[in-house]
């Protein structure tokens, strides 16, 4: 009992990581970002003709702004040959080397579809029992089987990897993001997600 609750304890903390870690380094980043811009915007927005708590909002607009603008020119940028080369010389002697960037990355990958490889929200029968439990596809083995991941409420980065036979899972027609958000809220709004296709 103790070492499945230590087990327990010890993945808990580890998917929180995984989504803790990344998330801050984000903030931090944009953060920095955003406040390096509005201190440059600072001496233009003297010359605003509104008072100053209106100038502080519109230089803080104009740095969201400006912080997107440039998220779009760097994903530009790395659509080409040169940028494709540059970002890949980056992530191999930078990123890679950072702790829980690859895992990240690869979940980030799922999650958005890219490339094809977005999870499938589904509806598993994992003991042929009649109760089902809301996971997702992850791929599709060989021999038919379907690997599949079992989100645990409300942490959806942690949970379980099973092995189900095919005609226990039951594509869900929602979106992943719909699926998860009714995985962390205790299941509301599962009501919307139940409608199944065919696989």
């Amino acid at each position: 009992m103790n070492d499945s609750r230590c087990s327990f304890i010890k993945t808990t903390v580890i998917g929180g990581l995984v989504v803790i870690v990344p998330l801050s380094l984000i903030v931090l980043i944009f953060g920095d970002l955003f406040f390096t811009l509005v201190d440059l915007s600072r001496p233009v927005a003297v010359h605003f003709p509104f008072n100053e708590l209106v100038n502080t909002i519109i230089v803080s607009l104009l740095s969201v702004i400006a912080i997107f603008f440039i998220c779009f020119i760097t994903g530009l940028v790395v659509r080409t040959s040169w940028g494709v080369a540059g970002k890949d010389w980056f992530e191999r002697s930078l990123l890679n080397r950072l702790p829980m960037y690859s895992t990240f990355k690869n979940l980030t990958h799922r999650f958005i579809g890219e490339e094809g490889t977005q999870f499938s929200p589904a509806e598993i029968d994992l003991h042929d029992s009649g109760c089902t439990v809301l996971g997702a596809i992850v791929e599709e083995l060989d021999d038919g089987r379907f690997v599949v991941f079992i989100p645990v409420t409300p942490a959806a980065t942690v949970g379980q990897v099973c092995l189900v036979p095919k005609n226990r899972v039951k594509r869900l027609n929602a979106s992943l993001g719909a699926t998860i958000n009714s995985i962390t809220e205790w299941g509301i709004g599962s009501k919307d997600l139940v409608e199944t296709k065919p696989i």
